[in-house]
């Protein structure tokens, strides 16, 4: 039984952070990953007919993705190597227990911890994140030492996850 384009589209838009972070976790690079997250999609579509139900169709998006993404670090040697075919199993095991559940709380809990931030520890996670960066990059643009930088990102990671716990038991709610 083939998986019509309208259920694809809904389960796209429901689960497209969390494919792209998917991607992301592989190619590294944000323009890659958009990229490949719209080469998925589009292959989705057209292959809805091998699709046997919208419950297989997470599982479907990141296998597709994980070879996709594997496939345009092969061809992109200025990327860095991927992650060991271990990892990655591990990876997709754990992106699997969260088929169909929703990201939006996540994404509403990072978004408020976020804006909680410091401006210059927003700016750091902009640059390390969003813009790429290696973490002498960051450096090299804040004018610190690498060390440094990778003493705040520690800081700035614990302090959203304790953030982010707290949203999630409904302790933090301005």
């Amino acid at each position: 039984m083939a998986i019509e384009h309208n259920t694809i589209m809904r389960v796209l838009m429901r689960d497209r952070a969390k494919l792209f972070a998917y991607i992301w976790s592989i190619v590294r690079d944000v323009h890659l990953a958009e990229d490949v997250l719209q080469e998925v999609s589009l292959l989705a579509l057209d292959k809805s007919a091998t699709i046997d139900s919208e419950q297989a169709l997470p599982a479907w998006l990141r296998t597709t993705a994980r070879f996709r993404s594997l496939r345009t670090l092969e061809n992109n040697h200025r990327l860095p190597a991927p992650l060991d075919d271990r990892l990655l199993d591990q990876l997709d095991e754990q992106w699997g227990k969260s088929d169909g559940d929703s990201p939006g709380d996540l994404i509403d809990a990072l978004r408020h911890c976020v804006a909680k931030l410091t401006p210059r520890a927003r700016w750091m996670l902009r640059l390390r994140y969003a813009d790429g960066m290696s973490g002498v990059d960051v450096a090299n643009a804040s004018g610190i030492q690498p060390d440094s930088v990778y003493k705040s990102l520690g800081r700035i990671h614990r302090t959203l996850a304790d953030c982010i716990r707290r949203y999630d038991r409904g302790v933090v709610h301005d």
